[in-house]
């Protein structure tokens, strides 16, 4: 499923993401469309916590609170899409 996060105030926190969805439960999280300040490690770890949480409550990651935020925003959007399949 593909989820989207326009950046809200914040244009340059513009995502996309892929969430891969088995049996109710988050397996896989891709970034597809990142803004240039994310670095490959910030956002594994951010997606491998979510997915061992299955949950989006979870810890942001320091100094980039805006960014864990407007990235959980474009997984909540997969997973939405992911709800009403």
């Amino acid at each position: 499923y593909i989820g989207d996060y326009e950046g809200g105030m914040y244009k340059w926190r513009i995502n996309k993401v892929q969430a891969s969805v088995s049996s109710g439960k988050v397996t896989d999280i891709k970034i597809l469309e990142k803004p240039a300040n994310l670095s490959p490690e910030f956002t594994g770890k951010l997606f491998d916590s979510v997915v061992k949480a299955q949950s989006l409550q979870v810890d942001t990651v320091s100094g980039a609170t805006l960014d864990t935020r407007a990235c959980l925003k474009g997984i909540e959007d997969a997973l939405i899409k992911a709800e009403r399949k």
